[in-house]
């Protein structure tokens, strides 16, 4: 079992032509995200299980709703 005190950390790599993009949305969000080469990287840390879980869990919620942003102005754009 790990302790209470040893920082935990997440790195999640997505590859998106749009990743320039992704990162922008996702600038004021509470977590690390770059974009290089259409790799966009997303990190977070914490000291504990339950604080990466939440922290987790604000990141997938922010990421699938920057996409879902990008995929309706990419909707709008076909429609002109």
């Amino acid at each position: 079992m790990t302790p209470k005190s040893n920082l935990r950390a997440i790195k999640v790599l997505i590859y998106s032509n749009q990743s320039e993009s992704l990162r922008d949305s996702l600038v004021t969000e509470p977590f690390d995200a770059k974009s290089i080469n259409h790799n966009l990287t997303c990190s977070i840390s914490a000291k504990s299980t339950v604080d990466i879980r939440a922290r987790w869990n604000t990141m997938m919620r922010s990421l699938i709703g920057a996409e879902e942003a990008l995929m309706s102005r990419n909707q709008l754009d076909n429609y002109e």
